[in-house]
């Protein structure tokens, strides 16, 4: 590593920037991937993919040594030439545009859900500025455009530091929470025998529709049981976030396997998604060796996993059967007035908002680098280029049903590419040793497990799909 200049980062910093490189959404994700696999089950799921995490960063920091390459797309190159450089290109492009839906849908169902509350509106409120979409585009346009416009975001790098702020934040709240919210929260609802049959329509009403369920074998007045529902909150995740709390149960699940389960272990390795930061982080620490360097990235993993594992576990021990794909949005269901919680939001709101053009940033240049590399720069282009990620990121989060449809399939298709089988493949073709080497055959083993993960895991997403359309 003699041969890199600007090595000025100390240890710690290298740590605290590698932490900031892994922490993200994916956070708001893992409670509901416990809820779909049991406790038991997802803390050896996690144990493995932190694993694999770290094996990658190993093999990475391996190859920059060897090639004298400190970058994925460079390294990419040299195992497999250009064709090599395109595919991790349009991995980290996937994975990018998939953090970049992440941050838009908390900003689509947090932020009407923020305004709710200072404003005093009523739950059924249907005002634009409730409306989750049109602020969502509204922050885009105002906030987010300004920002991403610029030629250099290097003054929004202190964005960095307060997101990792807001989520070690955000466990301390949900580590709070875990022993004043109590369950079920619904008692009158979920203590009636969840024994339902398909809620169907009766009246309509202003800004609400009703809902009747029938129930059978149930110690109640009537047959039917009425429930409000709100026109701004019939969206997939609403529903879902509705049909969790009339149905909660209060056991704790050990293992368990479900229609939902096959989005679990995507979204953790969408949570450990950071490679592409790895090999800049590595140029820049003060005395750069291999044991430096991975002493960083297993005390980086480390912490994250305790962050990742307390918010995890105790969100599902908060709200267990009822845990849905955004882990935030919970939390409104018992007291969304909670200064607390409110704190929590707006923080996150921050985060995300102010992280999003600086995930823009790798979007934007990986398109330059495949398709005008070696040209000079454009301002016209440059514009182009953001107003189409930004306008395709926006249309994704309209159209895609939840967050967790993000996870699932950027994290089984770009995250796992990125995480487990890229590395592995590259190490295979230019790493030392010959093909039978120990690290080889490992090599090769994870490639095949990580190529067989991958088409498993959109095999089941797919499959969903297909049976919940059909349904």
């Amino acid at each position: 590593m003699s041969n890199y200049e600007g090595t000025t980062a100390s240890m710690p910093l290298c740590i605290f920037n590698l932490m900031n490189a892994i922490l993200g959404s994916g956070i708001l994700g893992l409670a509901n991937a416990v809820r779909n696999l049991g406790v038991a089950l997802f803390s050896i799921m996690l144990v493995a993919v932190s694993g694999l995490a770290f094996n990658s960063i190993r093999l990475l920091v391996d190859m920059c040594d060897y090639t004298g390459n400190s970058s994925y797309e460079a390294i990419g190159k040299a195992a497999f030439g250009t064709g090599g450089k395109i595919v991790t290109i349009l991995n980290i492009f996937i994975h990018t545009l998939g953090a970049m839906c992440s941050f838009l849908f908390i900003v689509k169902y947090e932020l009407p859900e923020v305004i709710r509350v200072i404003v005093g509106a009523d739950e059924c409120a249907t005002d634009w500025y409730l409306n989750g979409d049109i602020l969502m585009i509204m922050v885009t346009v105002i906030i987010i455009m300004p920002l991403a416009a610029a030629r250099n975001i290097g003054f929004l790098g202190y964005t960095s530091g307060f997101a990792m702020l807001c989520m070690i934040f955000f466990t301390c709240v949900i580590v709070a929470e875990k022993f004043i919210i109590p369950c079920p929260i619904r008692v009158n609802e979920t203590m009636v025998d969840t024994n339902v049959t398909q809620p169907t329509i009766i009246a309509l009403s202003n800004n609400c529709f009703y809902v009747t369920e029938s129930y059978s074998n149930v110690t109640h007045s009537n047959d039917d049981v009425i429930t409000e529902v709100c026109h701004s909150r019939t969206s997939d995740i609403f529903v879902e976030f509705e049909e969790g709390l009339r149905s909660q149960t209060c056991d704790v699940k050990v293992v368990t396997w479900n229609n939902k389960s096959a989005y679990a272990m995507p979204t953790m390795v969408f949570a450990f998604q950071c490679h592409a930061s790895v090999l800049p982080i590595y140029t820049e620490l003060t005395n750069p060796t291999k044991g430096r360097m991975l002493k960083v990235a297993a005390i980086s993993i480390i912490n994250v996993f305790l962050l990742y594992f307390l918010a995890a576990v105790l969100g599902y021990l908060t709200f267990y059967s009822a845990v849905g794909p955004e882990l935030l949005l919970m939390y409104s269901a018992y007291d969304p007035t909670n200064v607390i919680i409110l704190i929590s939001r707006i923080m996150v709101l921050i985060c995300v908002i102010f992280s999003t053009p600086l995930l823009h940033y790798p979007a934007r240049k990986s398109i330059v680098m495949l398709l005008f590399e070696n040209k000079p720069f454009s301002w016209i282009r440059h514009i182009v280029i953001m107003l189409i990620i930004l306008t395709t990121t926006n249309i994704l989060v309209i159209f895609v049903p939840t967050i967790r449809e993000v996870f699932g399939f950027a994290g089984a298709t770009c995250a796992s590419m990125l995480v487990i089988i890229l590395p592995s493949l590259f190490y295979l073709r230019i790493g030392p040793g010959h093909l039978l080497s120990t690290k080889k055959i490992i090599c090769l083993v994870l490639v095949v497990i990580g190529v067989g993960f991958m088409i498993l895991s959109m095999a089941l997403i797919i499959a969903g799909w297909i049976a919940q359309s059909t349904s």
